[in-house]
């Protein structure tokens, strides 16, 4: 009869400020929120969906280029 070891137990992770892709899923987020709101409005006033669309995308790089920005000069500090 063989025994076999124990596994060893899970280990918490080393880094104290947690996982780093949280931040980026939330900045993402908030993009996608933004951006689909964006869109609804500019849709419901000139229902044009090109537009829309349009708009929605560039609100989507703003807010993602302004939260990454805050978030960068908020870790130089």
């Amino acid at each position: 009869m063989t025994v076999l070891p124990a596994a060893p137990a899970p280990q918490p992770p080393t880094d104290p400020g947690g996982s780093s892709m949280m931040p980026l899923v939330l900045v993402l987020l908030a993009a996608l929120l933004v951006a689909s709101w964006t869109g609804f409005i500019v849709w419901v006033s000139t229902h044009q969906l090109a537009d829309a669309v349009l708009q929605a995308g560039v609100a989507f790089a703003g807010t993602v280029g302004l939260c990454l920005a805050l978030r960068a000069a908020y870790r130089q500090r």
